[in-house]
């Protein structure tokens, strides 16, 4: 695999939704019959890294693709967990510019009320330099939780040490704490919880976000039948991305057939400043056999490779998209993309929320019931949103003894 890197921004836009979900496949390190090597799950359940020696590759990924393909969400925990009461949240939105945060942070402020919260909305700008300060002024705001969408622990340490001094409760969505061994390897973490992702990853959160890009892999490797040569364009910025990626690239390498034949490292500066489309051009030149992209997040897809395909026969290259927001489905259905995870940013929010409620109560949080969806042109809807097939809404209002 070659690595391209591109310098990096100091920006680290909150540009990618959850990734989660329970779920776990087989995927084996050769051809047919080999013994299996990689560690990464996937949607069919069956555990990665055993010592089966019949375990053919393809025909374990179409078996995870056709599990993935009908959805992998799960109800919501029923246990009763009534709202505590009197509580004021802070929600820190890493930028409301970009959709990827926008979602889930408005989610979390809607069930934040939705609880009988006080709840305000932060809003970074898309500026790192502003993390610690809004953390800062929702400590001076007296609030009794602050929800953080995509910033990690070691980006804003001393703050949320001093919000931990304060007694107050942090929650993540999309990000490390600071005990993560790519986000800071401390002995200390400065998160209060995780959301719980189901039995078999609770708040594994670096297995769970690998799973995610296992079953991107996956449905590469079942749609190429086992031959893709992949561009996987990566953002060095985002330890979520890290794992995801590693995720994807262990499944990859574990197939035993497709390969990753480049790694493209761009960034927020990049993205922004129009770079993307000319830099992926580039790498298409150079590797002119790689018939397969990977996207790290919808705004690549969307203001990156679809530009850079737009001269190139449809089709010609196919594409997995990133979290599945809608502007990425209707690319899917113009044939620009043929895929995508799709998950529900608005679950993330939500249940960020309740697993905030849990930490006020003292006690473990459950099962979120968070999953994901395969969508391709065989899967999505004609128009607009790939939505999940369980009304999380009202099982989490039913759980805190809201009407």
């Amino acid at each position: 695999m070659r690595i391209r890197r591109t310098v990096r921004s100091s920006i680290r836009l909150a540009a990618l939704a959850a990734v989660a979900a329970v779920v776990a496949a087989a995927c084996s390190s050769s051809s047919k019959s080999s013994s299996t090597t990689a560690t990464t799950k996937g949607a069919t359940g069956a555990a990665v890294g055993s010592t089966s020696t019949s375990v053919d590759p393809l025909a374990a990924a179409q078996a995870d693709v056709a599990a993935a393909e009908k959805g992998t969400y799960r109800n919501v925990d029923p246990t009763s967990r009534p709202a505590v009461k009197g509580k004021n949240v802070v929600v820190i939105s890493a930028g409301e510019a970009s959709i990827s945060a926008q979602v889930p942070s408005d989610a979390a402020l809607a069930a934040a009320k939705a609880i009988g919260w006080q709840a305000q909305l932060y809003d970074a700008k898309l500026n790192p330099a502003n993390w610690g300060p809004l953390i800062r002024q929702a400590i001076a705001a007296h609030a009794s939780g602050i929800v953080l969408d995509g910033i990690d622990c070691d980006q804003a340490q001393q703050p949320l040490q001093e919000a931990k001094a304060a007694g107050i409760v942090v929650i993540p969505m999309y990000a490390f704490d600071c005990t993560d061994a790519h986000a800071g390897n401390e002995s200390t973490g400065l998160f209060s919880a995780y959301t719980n992702y189901g039995p078999k990853m609770e708040a594994n959160i670096d297995a769970f976000t690998e799973s995610y890009g296992a079953d991107q892999a996956n449905y590469i490797i079942a749609t190429s039948h086992n031959t893709a040569k992949i561009i996987a364009i990566q953002d060095p910025e985002f330890t979520v991305l890290y794992y995801t990626l590693k995720g994807f690239a262990d499944t990859i390498a574990a197939s035993g057939g497709s390969k990753i034949v480049d790694t493209l490292n761009v960034t927020q500066s990049d993205l922004l400043s129009g770079k993307v489309p000319a830099l992926i051009e580039a790498e298409l030149l150079r590797f002119p056999d790689a018939n397969w992209i990977k996207s790290p997040y919808t705004y690549v897809t969307t203001l990156g490779i679809a530009a850079a395909l737009a001269s190139k026969p449809p089709g010609s290259i196919s594409v997995m998209g990133g979290e599945g927001f809608q502007p990425e489905l209707d690319l899917i259905r113009k044939g620009t993309v043929t895929a995508a995870n799709v998950i529900s940013s608005e679950w993330t929010g939500w249940a960020t929320i309740d697993t905030m409620n849990s930490v006020f109560s003292n006690t473990k949080p459950v099962d979120s019931g968070i999953g994901w969806q395969i969508a391709d042109k065989t899967t999505i809807p004609t128009s607009g949103p790939m939505n999940p097939t369980v009304d999380f809404k009202a099982e989490y209002l039913k759980a805190w003894g809201v009407s």
